[in-house]
């Protein structure tokens, strides 16, 4: 997270950012960590009352661009065009964890994103804004050219006090205090061809960000905390009462809260190795009985069984088919 490089930058200790979000510093370094709204939203909120006021959000969206958009970032570049871009964007924005959501506002001249809270929160609604609109108009500028920009851009919150750092990156008339953020463009924009479009990587990146924005596999803060504490100590054996210990519940408020969510504890932890497991399967070269011992098994044999009764397929047959997969990207 960009928060986190700022804030080691200025050597600041973010690690009491996440005291009592079931999360460390260590699980949003996983490709696999997933993120609840109240994890992100009590993070956000600490974060940006311990660091000194400026334009965070506005630094942040800037940077590692590509890092931020992940799998829809390879997606939107991947297109033949901007506004094929802009509707894989809107259909699988939360691919990204943003908190935010969007809505495109057709018109003949210029068209408008509108981008809406998702729980109204002031406090920590002028980082998110400034975030998400740098970071749309920075990936603009790296798939066509460093030229692009909105033709306005209206912010419902107060003008800041760095207000002139909107200007110097946005190159177009910045507005606030307005009803509803909005960013406004060129309809013509909406023809220009991407150079980088390929379509055989277009699917692969939107049947991977199709998984993670499905509204379906979206758990309870209870389980996503869970889910975190596991992923953190899956070499070892993780019982109930180590989880509740580190969320700082008793054993009893833990099943009661798991059971309230549908969710058994077991059935929690097969998932949490599974996606640890298939992750480092296709993406390193570990030996299989490496990556049995950093999920938890001391015997290969037990893990290959257990894999073939999550999937379906053997490890081995798992890694065959990433490499399949990764030479066909090729």
């Amino acid at each position: 997270m960009g928060v986190l490089q700022f804030a080691e930058e200025r050597g600041v200790d973010p690690e009491p950012w996440l005291s009592g979000t079931g999360l460390t510093l260590g699980q949003l370094d996983l490709l696999e960590t997933r993120l609840s709204y109240r994890q992100v939203s009590t993070f956000l909120h600490r974060a940006l009352r311990a660091l000194p006021a400026g334009p965070l959000g506005l630094r942040v969206g800037a940077r590692d661009v590509l890092m931020s958009w992940g799998l829809l970032g390879v997606a939107v570049r991947s297109c033949g065009s901007v506004g094929e871009a802009f509707g894989v964007g809107l259909r699988f924005h939360r691919a990204t964890g943003t908190l935010l959501d969007y809505a495109m506002e057709p018109g003949p001249d210029e068209f408008a994103l509108r981008i809406d809270e998702r729980t109204p929160d002031p406090e920590i609604l002028p980082f998110l804004c400034e975030e998400t609109s740098v970071s749309i108009v920075s990936l603009l500028r790296l798939s066509l050219d460093n030229q692009v920009t909105p033709t306005r851009i209206e912010f419902a919150y107060p003008r800041p006090e760095y207000a002139d750092a909107y200007s110097r990156f946005f190159r177009c008339a910045v507005h606030f205090g307005t009803s509803v953020t909005r960013m406004y463009f060129a309809t013509e924009l909406l023809d220009r061809r991407i150079p980088t479009a390929n379509p055989g990587q277009l699917d692969l990146a939107l049947e991977a960000a199709r998984q993670l924005a499905d509204p379906g596999n979206r758990h309870a803060d209870i389980v996503v905390a869970v889910e975190g504490v596991l992923r953190e100590n899956l070499r070892h054996p993780v019982t109930m009462t180590l989880v509740a210990g580190r969320l700082m519940i008793s054993e009893r408020t833990l099943q009661r809260r798991l059971t309230e969510a549908g969710q058994k504890f077991g059935e929690i932890r097969d998932r949490v190795r599974l996606q640890r497991a298939a992750t480092l399967l296709r993406e390193s070269k570990l030996p299989i009985g490496t990556i049995a011992a950093e999920v938890g098994y001391s015997d290969s044999r037990e893990f290959r069984r257990a894999y073939q009764r999550w999937t379906g397929r053997t490890p081995s047959t798992e890694r065959a088919l990433a490499g399949v997969a990764a030479a066909a990207r090729s």
